[in-house]
């Protein structure tokens, strides 16, 4: 298991990518991990901007590790506000834009990149889940 702890702040967002690309090398094509940087990217930033009100500093922490011989897993935790990203209602992308309500692209993104999403709060911390399949982008070892 590989564990990364930053302030949650937007010039860590880079180092946060670097952790979760170089967690991910060893069991995904180059590939996968790109598109894993961006629905990752799309939670770390949702995190930096939304968790902790102006003016309070708050951490993140990133893990990776493998949850079982198929599955990759990223859990990002935080204390910030409660906040369960998957009960938000995916925005109707067949209407015009000038129609759309603000938000909700970024976890529509997240759906569609990522094969399980959960969310979970415990004693005090949100907890959100990417797994990704191995058989998908999968590394031959």
């Amino acid at each position: 298991m590989a564990r990364m702890k930053k302030s949650a702040r937007l010039k860590n967002l880079e180092k946060f990518q670097n952790f979760i690309s170089d967690s991910a090398k060893n069991h995904l094509e180059p590939e996968r991990i790109q598109q894993i940087q961006l629905a990752s990217e799309e939670a770390l930033v949702n995190i930096f901007s939304y968790a902790y009100p102006e003016g309070v500093d708050g951490e993140v922490t990133v893990i990776c590790d493998m949850e079982d011989k198929n599955n990759f897993c990223i859990k990002f935790e935080d204390h910030g506000k409660a906040f369960d990203m998957l009960s938000v209602e995916a925005p109707d992308t067949e209407i015009s834009l000038d129609e759309r309500s603000v938000g909700g692209l970024g976890i529509l993104f997240i759906r569609q990149l990522i094969d399980k999403v959960s969310y979970s709060r415990a004693d005090g911390k949100n907890i959100l889940t990417f797994i990704i399949h191995l058989s998908q982008g999968c590394r031959n070892k």
